[in-house]
């Protein structure tokens, strides 16, 4: 491997240098400086035989095009020059010596000063540590609430979607659904109605005939939306299990109206409604 194995070439003064040349002739010029970058004193011979072979060309075509490519060259003592790759071969090969002569002695050495800076007056060298501090100019990437709860809420509805036999596109489905949370659609309403498209089509789980979720998405859902049973209305712990619901009952006797089959009414000691539940309706029992 030669020395100094790379070679800095300057691209717009080569371009600038040989616009004039063909590309055949460039190609030569090019070979020939890099041959003569890994040679001892960066220099070709007078040998129009190897400045052939270098330059990948034959005799008969090196003889046409010599006097265009070695136009760059300089002829002295039997050695062709080029001044450029000179001064650049003379100006690696001292950065190279230096770096050579600082590894033999372990390094380049620290000043005083800096040596100084790293182990403070009052503490003994080589007892101070680097400190190393990595510093992040990325901004945490944090996840939309509602995108969030839509993801969460996606896969309560794919698990709940009935089986299909050929395969579902999920991603397609997912982006519907986030499209449906997005516009006001309750995600439960969504995941109650594919409950309820799965106890209705019972039959067919398992094969093709199930629709694929995405269309089901489009506005299959609306059909099994009707069929979501609401959830029961919250009763009194101790309220009568043969009378109506509370806010009814209420909403009656503000009105006036009681049936008999309620038995006594609220302003009677023998009202069966809890006096707990008069009192918070302002009927003292």
């Amino acid at each position: 491997m030669s020395k100094l194995p790379m070679l800095p070439l300057f691209t717009d003064a080569f371009l600038a240098d040989t616009g004039h040349l063909t590309a055949q002739e460039t190609g030569a010029y090019l070979v020939l400086l890099m041959v003569a970058w890994r040679t001892d004193g960066c220099c070709l011979p007078d040998d129009d035989v190897c400045l052939a072979r270098w330059a990948r060309v034959s005799s008969k075509t090196w003889g046409r095009i010599k006097p265009r490519v070695m136009a760059f060259w300089s002829l002295s003592n039997g050695r062709w020059t080029q001044k450029r790759l000179t001064k650049e071969h003379l100006t690696a090969t001292k950065k190279a010596e230096v770096a050579r002569s600082n590894g033999e002695r372990g390094g380049r050495p620290k000043s005083l000063e800096n040596r100084d800076a790293l182990n403070p007056v009052g503490l003994p060298n080589g007892t101070q540590q680097k400190a190393t501090i990595s510093i992040s100019n990325k901004t945490p990437v944090v996840p939309k609430r509602g995108r969030v709860e839509a993801d969460t809420a996606f896969e309560d509805f794919r698990s709940a979607y009935p089986k299909r036999d050929g395969g579902q596109d999920w991603q397609k489905a997912a982006e519907r659904f986030a499209r449906l949370v997005k516009n006001g659609v309750d995600p439960q309403l969504l995941i109650s109605s594919a409950k309820a498209y799965a106890k209705a089509e019972s039959r067919i789980i398992g094969t093709a005939y199930v629709k694929m979720a995405a269309t089901f998405l489009s506005g299959s859902w609306r059909d099994y939306a009707t069929q979501v049973t609401p959830p029961p209305v919250p009763r009194y712990a101790n309220w009568p299990e043969n009378l109506p619901d509370p806010d009814a009952v209420r909403n009656a006797w503000a009105k006036g109206h009681w049936p008999g089959n309620w038995g006594a009414k609220p302003d009677s000691p023998a009202c069966r409604v809890p006096a707990e539940i008069l009192q918070s309706w302002g009927v003292a029992k």
